[in-house]
């Protein structure tokens, strides 16, 4: 199963520190355009809106200033990790994408993955709409499908979206790093080499019962063809 630690550490190093952009609607609390919303910021991806939703209220810019590495994992993991189901997702790179996909654009990220899931599945499997959530069918699914497609087929979704963003170059870069981070899962010539071998295994195996079968029968006809003779 995925390792949220492992995958934290690069979603972290994405994100930088601390930002106060007044384009950014997750750097306010309440939300902007709510009656007293205040610009406040965002620091390691963890926004003002997050924060307030974990502590139940609104930070200040302090809070979000002096927000420690650990504390920010805490947030990161209750409120985006664990809602998609991070822990029951067999594979890392998948788990990778799916954690950042909701980290980095809120309810779009299970959206797009619900979107993945019928490109492969076939459209209608899930229903597809907006939230910060997947279900213990949603990740059921994901983990019956091969990873390597899956992560493709997800990956692609994300670039499409980013087209056109002020933030496009940004957003691609991310999506490369991951991409990158997971180059094995793409080719995996280790699962490669264990098909191979497991074919070659099978192969030899119905070779090897197939010339046993064909002495045995040599066999059994001369020793046939000799008592009819001595007859």
């Amino acid at each position: 199963m995925a390792d949220f630690i492992q995958i934290w550490k690069g979603t972290k190093g994405f994100e930088g520190g601390y930002q106060q952009l007044a384009n950014d609607s997750a750097n306010y609390c309440p939300a902007k355009g709510k009656p007293g919303s205040k610009l406040i910021g965002t620091k390691y991806g963890i926004s003002a809106i997050a924060y307030g939703d974990y502590f139940h209220r609104c930070p200040t810019v302090s809070d979000i200033k002096n927000l420690t590495p650990e504390l920010a994992q805490k947030i990161a993991k209750t409120k985006f990790w664990d809602p998609v189901q991070g822990d029951t997702i067999q594979s890392q790179g998948v788990a990778h994408l799916v954690f950042d996909s909701v980290y980095g654009s809120g309810s779009y990220g299970p959206l797009h993955t619900r979107q993945a899931i019928n490109k492969l599945m076939g459209p209608g499997t899930v229903k597809e709409y907006k939230s910060f959530t997947l279900s213990g069918d949603e990740v059921s699914k994901i983990n019956k499908l091969p990873a390597d497609k899956f992560f493709t087929t997800l990956s692609n979704i994300r670039k499409n979206f980013f087209k056109g963003m002020t933030y496009e170059k940004g957003y691609m870069n991310r999506m490369a790093k991951i991409v990158s981070m997971y180059a094995n899962l793409l080719t995996n010539p280790t699962a490669i080499v264990k098909r191979h071998k497991t074919g070659a295994v099978i192969t030899l195996s119905v070779i090897v019962i197939g010339v046993g079968a064909f002495f045995l029968i040599r066999r059994y006809r001369r020793k046939a063809t000799t008592l009819l003779a001595a007859a």
